[in-house]
């Protein structure tokens, strides 16, 4: 290829990359696409227009398929955050379910009824009072 076809080539290239917005594997993907179409191109017409051609082409094809496997791995990834966020709603809706309706196998809870006698603090009074403590175990 002569120099400046390279040099036009690998300038639509990095255009591709940059107007698709692509991530680092895209990226990997489209060099890799159109170093192969490049090759292609260049072995069926042994001229540089038509490994140019090849090259663009196998550009924007590798870089499709940067993007496939990309979106195919969101997907993935937002489908396996929202199985553990319902996950949590669930554990904590049934957590608190057992604590409130006292089937809470985990953790029980006791109360226990005190009387405090009549007593002076700082000067005052108090009279006799009976206090609810609540212990879990």
């Amino acid at each position: 290829m002569g120099s400046l076809m390279r040099n036009k080539f690998v300038y639509l290239v990095c255009l591709v990359l940059v107007f698709t917005g692509c991530t680092f594997r895209q990226a990997g993907y489209t060099v890799a696409g159109a170093a192969a179409g490049g090759g292609i191109g260049y072995a069926v017409g042994h001229n540089t227009k038509d490994a140019v051609i090849g090259g663009l082409g196998g550009a924007l094809i590798g870089n499709l398929a940067g993007q496939w496997q990309d979106k195919s791995e969101k997907t993935k990834h937002d489908k396996d955050y929202q199985d553990g966020y319902n996950q949590a709603k669930l554990d904590v809706a049934l957590k608190n379910w057992n604590e409130n309706t006292g089937k809470d196998t985990g953790s029980k809870k006791e109360l226990y009824s005190i009387t405090l006698p009549k007593r002076q603090e700082d000067g005052i009074l108090l009279d006799e009072q009976e206090i609810t403590l609540e212990e879990k175990q």
